[in-house]
């Protein structure tokens, strides 16, 4: 890191005490540069007078800046003393400090008073400058007063207006810097909904490949049990299903697992569609249970779609076979509409117990994936028959 750039950011850091380190510099450079060579005991205290203020430059600019010029007319007037030595480097200091730091009122009412004593200095000239040409005019008088007058205000606004630069950029910087932390809170806020967005998804995901095959291997594994003390024969073919579904659902797994390790997305997902229905039917038959399945009409909805109305059927029979295994009839319609298309899945074994555990998930992650597509489902009591519930859902018809 450069020299000056470590300087800069010291200065930053430590502001009164480098303020100290530079007024101590001038007032040196000062003393030995002007005052040693006029001589004068009051040029000697009056700018030791008007140095005091300016240590406190930046704690209270607006207080140092009214200390100065007051200490400065009063030397010029009472002892006809002008610190024109300090003052022609302290001044600059000060407005721009003031023009930098403080409020709007104040630093107007500052260099308002700043150009008042400039137009006092350059007009008191006449004492300590015209003075050393014996007799002088009053047009004289007043043409150096002018000058110096002019002189004084130009260093006054420059300086004013230099610190008020170095005010709008410091602004300018704040508002970037504050800009740039609201980004980086609203980045870091935008990658966690995404991370919760993708842990939803694959939590549905899951669930929906998982808790069916599993719910299925009960139902057979239960069953097998059962037909293992009757029939042998048919407990094997019982154990077979339940080998198959379970290579299907470790399959399905795989490839879900095989999209969460690919970052490129080249990995292949697990995408059952509306033709794959069947196959779910057949399974839950294998459990057991009696499955009616119809399908009218011609689909128009849109990949994504199509696998929402799959999983609306899959944790359908899913929780059938976890809560309802005892139905007598389980009844799945489906229907493709021009606008929509809609399914709605039956059964009545309401009041059979549980057989498997869940979390209770399922049927808040399918009205959600059903909402995302603008869709709607509802779960409950078939409105007709207390003792059928019924799963429906409606999805719009979307362009492939």
């Amino acid at each position: 890191m450069a020299a000056h750039i470590r300087l800069a950011r010291w200065a930053e850091d430590h502001p009164h005490t480098s303020n100290a380190v530079l007024m101590t510099m001038g007032l040196v450079l000062t003393v030995f540069l002007f005052l040693i060579a006029l001589n004068d005991p009051f040029s000697w205290w009056s700018t030791l007078a008007c140095a005091v203020p300016l240590y406190f430059r930046r704690a209270a600019p607006v207080a140092t800046a009214y200390a100065l010029g007051a200490l400065a007319v009063v030397s010029l007037l009472a002892f006809n003393v002008a610190t024109i030595a300090l003052c022609i480097w302290a001044v600059p200091c000060v407005m721009y400090t003031v023009a930098m730091r403080a409020a709007t009122g104040a630093r107007r009412s500052v260099l308002v008073a700043a150009l008042i004593g400039s137009a006092v200095f350059g007009f008191t000239s006449r004492d300590w400058f015209l003075g050393v040409l014996g007799e002088y005019t009053t047009p004289q008088w007043i043409a150096v007063g002018t000058m110096f007058a002019f002189i004084a205000a130009a260093f006054v606004m420059v300086s004013f207006l230099m610190g008020d630069l170095a005010r709008e950029r410091r602004r300018r910087r704040e508002q970037l810097e504050d800009r740039a932390r609201r980004l980086q809170i609203e980045r870091e806020q935008e990658v966690r909904l995404a991370a919760q967005d993708e842990r939803a998804r694959i939590a549905r995901e899951m669930h929906d490949v998982v808790a069916h095959s599993l719910s299925v291997v009960i139902a057979q594994a239960d069953g097998a049990r059962y037909a293992a003390a009757s029939d042998p024969k048919v407990a094997t073919e019982t154990l077979g299903t339940i080998a198959d579904t379970a290579r299907g659902s470790l399959t399905e797994m795989r490839k879900l697992l095989g999209v969460l390790r690919t970052e490129d997305g080249t990995g292949t997902a697990p995408i059952p569609q509306l033709g794959q229905i069947g196959h779910l039917v057949e399974s839950v038959r294998g459990a057991g249970l009696p499955v009616e399945y119809q399908v009218s009409g011609e689909a128009r909805l849109s990949t994504g779609a199509e696998l929402t109305l799959y999983r609306v059927v899959q944790e359908a029979l899913t929780n059938v076979l976890k809560h309802a295994w005892q139905a007598s009839s389980v009844r799945i319609v489906i229907e493709h509409r021009p606008e929509f298309s809609w399914v709605e899945i039956t059964n009545n074994g309401v009041k059979g117990a549980c057989r498997a555990p869940g979390a209770g998930q399922g049927l808040q992650g399918l009205r959600e994936r059903v909402s995302l597509y603008g869709g709607r489902l509802t779960a409950g009591p078939h409105p007709d028959r207390q003792d059928v519930f019924m799963v429906r859902a409606t999805l719009p018809t979307e362009e492939r």
